[in-house]
Formats: C-alpha cells, structure tokens, sequence
C-alpha cells in the first residue's frame, strides 16, 4: 500500500512497497535516480546525505547512476558480462576468502569474519590485489548507514572527520576505481545479510533438506529502498497527489520481495536498473550453502 507525507516546504515523499506499483514506478521515466538539491528542506537532507557518502570525485557510484547518465548503460552491460563470465567458471573457489565464508556459514567461524571475508572476495572480482579487514568493513557499514543514521549521530561523523576518512579508506581500498567502490561500500552488504541468513537457517533441523529454491527465497537479501526524484509531473493511481519536481518516491524494494517473494523483483530483472550481478550472487550463494551443509554433515573434506 503506497504511503504519501507531504508538508508543503518540509517533506514530499511517496512511499510504495506492492511489487505492480514498484515496477510501475521505476519505469517511468519521469522519475529517475537524481541527487540533485530539491523539493522541501527533508527532500534536501535526505539526496544531501546520499551526496556525502555516495559521490566520489564529483561522480555518483553506479547505483545512483540516472538512466541516461553517459556510459551508464554500456558500463552496466560490461559489468554484467564479466559477472555472468566469473559465474560460469565459480571464480570465487580460487579466492582464499571462500573458504571462510563457507566456515561462516556452516557455524565453525564466528559470524563478524563474514564481512571482511564477503568484502574481499567482491573487491578482488574486479582489482586482484584488493584487501579487505575488520576496519575497510567496518568503515563501509558505517558509509552504508550514513543516509539513514540518527543526525546528531551524522553531524559526529561529519565533525569528527569519521566520514572523511572512511570514504578515504575505502577509495585508497579501491585504487578509486567505482565499480569496486560500489562492489565493496554498497552491494557487500546484501551478500553479507544473505550470508547471515545462511547460517542462522543451517542451525535448523530439516535445513540440509531444503531445495536450493528455497533457501534462496528465505535467505536472499536485497536493499531496503531504491530512491527516484520526480523530474516532471506526474500524476499516478500510486497517489492521492499528483507529484510535482521535487518530490521523492522510495520504492521498498525488501517489503515488496517479502510480500510477494519474487526473486526478479529482489534484482529488478525487468528494469532499466536491473542488477547485473544477478546470475554471480545466485550461483555464489547456492555453492555457498552446499558446500557449508556438507561442512555441517561431516562430509566437507570427503
């Protein structure tokens, strides 16, 4: 059920979370990803905290990338062949970090090795010197959060020069490359929370005996919202109000996947921003949990 707060000169956002509206929405072209200062003072805190953490050299990271930003879509295509190319081969069994990952997941490591061990297996998919650790980690959950963290906490982070230096930390991490920037402060977090759910659910009694289908659509995780500015009016069935430039929809991508579990949704499959590490985090987590069950039954070194 879409959602609409508007206080004239404060807030305007829509908020939807039925996957017909989300796909609806998205693919209008009237609304696009834009970080650009508008709408109300909310509206403008809100794209501000998404520039401080997200925005690198003047340019937004991939995922934040408008539709018609130039070379958006060939970067994606290419993208997603070396992906879909690295799931085809399991390139991740050659990458020392696999091995933890699936110790994580069976339970024999302890849950915090997940994330330094997920941010270096993604980092090195794209620069094979790419070094991960508990404070590259660290620093990237706090980038990740920072949109959406408390503002006093946000004002600190500012004052302190804690967002600075983690920003620094991660594109010293990433020789400033923003593909790896993106892979290893924004979408490591997804696998590190489909990762977490791996291994809560292998605990369970009956989990070895669950189809790889299912425990995908239990344990995939995607992000929380996806953001579009209106850049034109709009009027939609989705709201009472008809939208006006300015105004922001927050498309609830992970309610809509729980809603309806329809994993095409979980990676936007029929969008213009679809995921293009589909097919590679599917196949990663798939060999994961296998071979993390088979760890668990005693049949891991056989």
């Amino acid at each position: 059920m879409a959602r609409r707060r508007h206080v004239p000169g404060l807030i305007s956002v829509l908020e939807v979370s039925d996957p017909r509206e989300i796909r609806l929405l998205d693919g209008d072209s009237r609304l696009d990803r834009s970080l650009a200062p508008s709408g109300g003072v909310i509206n403008r805190l809100r794209l501000a905290r998404l520039r401080g953490a997200f925005v690198f050299d003047g340019e937004p990271l991939p995922a934040l990338l408008g539709r018609e930003a130039e070379g958006r879509e060939s970067h994606h295509a290419e993208l997603g062949r070396r992906l879909d190319e690295g799931a085809e081969a399991a390139s991740w069994r050659q990458d020392p970090a696999f091995k933890t990952l699936l110790e994580g997941v069976a339970g024999q490591a302890d849950i915090e090795a997940l994330g330094p061990a997920a941010q270096g297996l993604l980092g090195r998919r794209f620069r094979d010197d790419y070094r991960a650790d508990e404070a590259s980690f660290a620093a990237a959950r706090r980038l990740n959060d920072y949109p959406r963290t408390q503002a006093l906490r946000a004002l600190l982070q500012r004052l302190s020069g804690q967002l600075r230096r983690d920003r620094q930390l991660l594109q010293e991490r990433a020789e400033g490359d923003a593909m790896t920037l993106h892979a290893t402060s924004v979408a490591v977090h997804n696998l590190v929370g489909a990762l977490e759910a791996m291994r809560a659910l292998a605990g369970t009694p009956g989990a070895a005996a669950l189809p790889e289908a299912a425990v995908l659509g239990r344990c995939l995780s995607v992000p929380e919202t996806l953001l579009r500015q209106v850049l034109a009016p709009l009027s939609t069935p989705c709201s009472p109000r008809r939208l006006v430039p300015g105004d922001l929809v927050l498309l609830r991508l992970a309610e809509g996947v729980r809603s309806s579990g329809d994993p095409g949704l979980a990676f936007m499959s029929d969008s213009w921003a679809r995921c293009p590490a589909r097919r590679f985090i599917l196949a990663l987590l798939a060999d994961t949990w296998a071979r993390a069950v088979a760890i668990r039954s005693g049949e891991g070194g056989r």
